[in-house]
């Protein structure tokens, strides 16, 4: 499979996983799907910033990214874990870090 066929099939399969969400009718899902669309804001922006917080060797790497990760966490907490509350904190944290250092 070529690169370009394999990015375009990912593309597809990222949009039509959006788009089925956006077209479904009723209310949001409850239960175990419920509880999981919940914390998934957080949980995603953690695992995404941590990546920058371990040094290839494996040692914790003290860098801007963990300042944005800590913005990250305060923002879930301040926005009850809404995922543009938790980006928009750890974005924030990151640039004020960036211009202080």
């Amino acid at each position: 499979m070529s690169d370009l066929a394999l990015v375009v099939a990912m593309a597809a399969i990222t949009y039509a996983s959006r788009v089925a969400f956006l077209v479904r009718t009723g209310d949001p899902p409850g239960g175990l799907v419920g509880r999981f669309l919940d914390v998934f804001p957080l949980a995603l922006f953690v695992s995404l910033a941590t990546v920058g917080l371990a040094a290839p060797d494996g040692d914790l790497d003290l860098s801007i990214a963990l300042v944005a990760a800590g913005g990250g966490v305060v923002g879930a907490a301040v926005t009850k874990r809404s995922l543009i509350g938790v980006l928009s904190f750890g974005a924030a944290a990151w640039w004020a870090a960036r211009l202080l250092t």
